[in-house]
């Protein structure tokens, strides 16, 4: 009797056995790497659209080492490198899905829109990393109470007599004019910067910007700013922002140098509670010019925290609080206190509608002079203004605006109690 590949019928039973057993292990190998795969393609585009896209990227390109020809997955690979504006490894991603010519003609129609997408941003965002702003305006203005004088000349009793102010110090009001001219210059650097699982831009933002109010009447109280800022700045997607701006302003006041103020002011700010919530704080050392001054040198220093929000597309709200220290060279100049305010801004009509108002409580230190108390103030100040920005005709893209705003500051020394109120009209642009 013959034997089939030199077998006896048992071996053969075996053998046929032992190629069924083979087969279904294969089968179920080939099953469990299947799974496998797309459990670890899912895990990445979870891990993507979770807030995490370099995970998401070193779990998609384990898997395409292993799986070269899973298009899909690296259609999402590029995807995850497009999150991250690293827009020429999604361009290479993408380009290889293209190049394939396994790839349905839907697909590839739908990858070249998304290629053609990336060069559009990516021309936008690193085209042009050196960006210049110069802005302008112009305005007149109405002020009530020049120099801040109050409106009684009666300023109360001592032990020498009555107090009575000289006339020339009462409230005083005046016409005037404003102008101001600025220019900004941004560098973006043009690689991303990761930050954990998030990427940022980072700049350098520098500014020169000169302002000058000058009164009809009394310009002795003209005052002009002649300010000089620079420093980095950090964008980190949708979700935060800072910058730490170093800024010099020269002072001059009735047309004389007034003084020097020299600030630092870092800043943050962090998407949170449905809104914005920024943090900043301010140190700015305050040196001045004339001797009657002296007393008033020393240090300025604050920190805010201020919440804000839009409601629907024309509505926004914003409140915050911040507190602050100055130390001088003379105790009646030092003081320390707090600030609240709160506004809102709405859009209607093509106008831009805003109110803002804030309380201010400040304690000094030293006693003052002839009172022979130290001053304690509370200042109240409401604005309240629109502006509305020319779409056509000569004055395209210009910007009129009006603000009113009232200032009462009350005082346990009658001398520095005040009300003042301004109106001003402005017309600027930003080219």
């Amino acid at each position: 009797m013959p034997l089939m590949f030199g077998c006896s019928r048992p071996a053969r039973l075996t053998l046929i056995a032992a190629m069924v057993l083979g087969a279904c292990a294969a089968q179920a190998q080939g099953t469990a790497d299947a799974s496998a795969a797309e459990a670890q393609y899912r895990l990445g585009l979870y891990q993507r659209e979770t807030g995490e896209p370099y995970s998401a990227i070193e779990t998609l390109e384990t898997l395409l080492s292993a799986n070269p020809s899973l298009n899909r997955a690296r259609l999402e690979l590029a995807v995850a490198y497009y999150r991250t504006l690293n827009y020429a490894r999604a361009r290479a991603e993408a380009q290889r899905v293209l190049d394939d010519p396994r790839t349905p003609e839907n697909v590839r129609l739908s990858v070249l829109s998304f290629v053609k997408q990336m060069e559009l941003e990516q021309s936008i965002a690193q085209g042009k990393p050196h960006k210049w702003e110069v802005n302008t305006s112009v305005g007149l203005l109405y002020d009530s109470n020049v120099n801040a004088g109050p409106d009684n000349a009666i300023l109360g009793s001592s032990a020498s007599g009555l107090l009575t102010l000289n006339q020339e110090f009462l409230s005083k009001s005046d016409w005037g004019y404003t102008a101001q001219a600025g220019v900004q210059h941004t560098w973006q650097q043009p690689a991303p910067v990761r930050i954990g699982e998030s990427t940022g831009r980072l700049q350098w933002i520098s500014s020169l910007n000169a302002y000058h109010k000058g009164y009809h009447n009394y310009s002795d109280f003209n005052l002009g700013v002649l300010s000089l800022a620079t420093g980095p700045g950090l964008i980190v997607g949708q979700g935060m922002r800072g910058n730490l701006n170093l800024q010099v302003d020269h002072i001059t006041f009735g047309g004389r140098e007034l003084g020097l103020y020299t600030s630092l002011n870092p800043t943050i700010t962090l998407r949170g509670l449905g809104g914005e919530i920024t943090t900043d704080v301010l140190v700015s050392q305050r040196s001045f010019s004339r001797p009657t001054d002296a007393g008033r040198q020393g240090q300025f220093r604050s920190i805010g925290l201020s919440y804000g929000r839009l409601i629907g597309a024309q509505a926004s709200v914003q409140g915050g609080v911040r507190t602050f220290v100055e130390n001088t060279r003379e105790d009646r100049f030092s003081n320390q206190g707090h600030e609240v305010f709160v506004g809102g801004r709405i859009q209607w009509s093509g106008i831009d509608f805003f109110v803002r108002s804030a309380v201010r409580n400040a304690r000094y230190d030293g006693v003052e002079p002839v009172f022979d108390v130290a001053r304690r103030e509370l200042e109240r100040r409401n604005e309240v203004g629109a502006s509305y920005t020319f779409l056509e005709g000569w004055l395209e893209k210009w910007q009129l605006s009006a603000t009113l705003a009232n200032v009462h500051n009350r005082s346990n020394v009658s001398l520095y109690g005040y009300d003042r109120d301004t109106a001003f009209i402005n017309l600027g642009r930003t080219f």
